[in-house]
């Protein structure tokens, strides 16, 4: 995540560079990426994390548990962890 983070900082789409945790916001409030962001962002995930395990990978926004809830919040420790859980057998 830091390495997407921060090619998005040397490309200009972010104003600062951010250095990623287990509770950096990534969707909800308090979060750090516009909508422009946030999609730039999961595209490269799903990227990197594409050519890592040799095979297509798409992130499914519903499938992470909380996502949809009107109070929740996606950070960076959540989204490791779902993506953890189905890497972890590829």
């Amino acid at each position: 995540m830091q390495d997407s983070f921060d090619g998005m900082a040397r490309s200009g789409l972010l104003n600062e560079k951010i250095v990623v945790n287990e509770s950096t916001v990534l969707l909800g409030s308090d979060l750090i990426l516009d909508s422009f962001g946030f999609v730039t962002f999961i595209s490269d995930m799903e990227e990197r994390i594409s050519l890592e395990i040799g095979q297509d990978y798409f992130i499914v926004l519903s499938e992470i548990y909380g996502v949809d809830d009107n109070d929740s919040k996606l950070t960076a420790g959540v989204l490791a962890r779902y993506i953890e859980k189905l890497t972890e057998d590829k």
